[in-house]
């Protein structure tokens, strides 16, 4: 499991926040934490729970407070808000910032910057940013695709026909993720994964290379990021093998402490793998939605097992 790092100039950049104070190394400080601070109890001088580490934001609230303390006060609450371990303050509606505080921002080289955007909206909108940005992800082998508006990664050995099945789904109507290798981030509790940048909107086929995929099948072939949902793995058709016919038994893989349900499906030259793959993962819709097949047939072959009539 790996983290991804960003600093205060890709959340400035991103959120199009105007400049105050800070020159560009201080740009560079980094943002580790999702959450964000807004320092009632710090310009009150109680420093007992910091929460350094996050990115300060000054919204209405915080401005009018901050007018009723003296010059000593706000130096002293600043001090310890602008700490070398923050990546930097938001000051929101457009409100303006105390001469005290940007003369001290400017000694001290902190990043500070300015927005027209309301703190409550920017605060929820810069935790959901930063949530993605910062989630924990790792990367697989596969080929993800959305197929019927579920999230499948298909596996399997080199060579198996990973991407020769990915092609088949998106001719008929389905769309690619990602070729060859997924990343897969955690977000919310949740699987998301997305195509490297060197690999986006291609697929490799034996035999003829490279596919500029929305070239060819059109850009709504095309996804960017896609929820995982179900893990389906190509295997070698082999008799010494026995192969689970019922679907009572549900495998899973876990990826970044999410169990993800694995099913595994024979391959040979007489086998349509396409739309194999569509009937299972209709299937699998079924299941989540609470109606199981297998359950069904074993509940008809016990009762007519007890009749006598088999």
């Amino acid at each position: 499991m790996k983290k991804r790092t960003i600093t205060i100039q890709e959340v400035a950049n991103h959120f199009g926040l105007v400049w105050m104070s800070g020159d560009k190394e201080s740009m560079k400080r980094e943002v580790h934490e999702v959450s964000c601070n807004r320092p009632g109890l710090e310009l009150a001088c109680f420093f007992d729970y910091p929460r350094l580490s996050r990115i300060v934001l000054i919204g209405n609230k915080e401005t009018a407070y901050i007018k009723t303390r003296t010059r000593e006060q706000i130096i002293e609450s600043f001090n310890f808000i602008f700490a070398d371990e923050c990546p930097g303050c938001i000051v929101c509606s457009d409100n303006e910032l105390d001469s005290t505080i940007l003369e001290l921002a400017r000694e001290k080289n902190f990043p500070v910057f300015r927005s027209n955007r309301r703190t409550n909206d920017l605060s929820i909108d810069l935790v959901t940013y930063l949530s993605e940005e910062l989630a924990p992800f790792t990367s697989i082998h596969g080929t993800l695709m959305d197929v019927y508006s579920t999230g499948v990664v298909i596996v399997g050995e080199s060579g198996i026909g990973k991407s020769e099945t990915a092609m088949e789904l998106i001719k008929k109507g389905h769309i690619l993720v990602s070729d060859d290798r997924v990343d897969i981030s955690l977000v919310r509790n949740k699987l998301i994964g997305r195509s490297p940048e060197l690999l986006r909107n291609m697929i490799e086929v034996r035999g003829i290379g490279i596919i500029d995929v929305q070239r060819m099948f059109g850009i709504n072939s095309l996804v960017d990021h896609k929820e995982i949902d179900l893990i389906i793995k190509l295997v070698s058709m082999d008799d010494n093998v026995d192969m689970e016919r019922l679907g009572a038994i549900t495998n899973r893989q876990d990826i970044l402490g999410i169990n993800v349900p694995v099913l595994s499906i024979p391959v040979n030259g007489a086998r349509a793998i396409g739309e194999i793959i569509e009937v299972a993962v209709t299937n699998f819709k079924l299941k989540r939605m609470g109606y199981d097949s297998t359950y069904v047939f074993e509940e008809r072959f016990n009762e007519i097992m007890s009749k006598g009539d088999y």
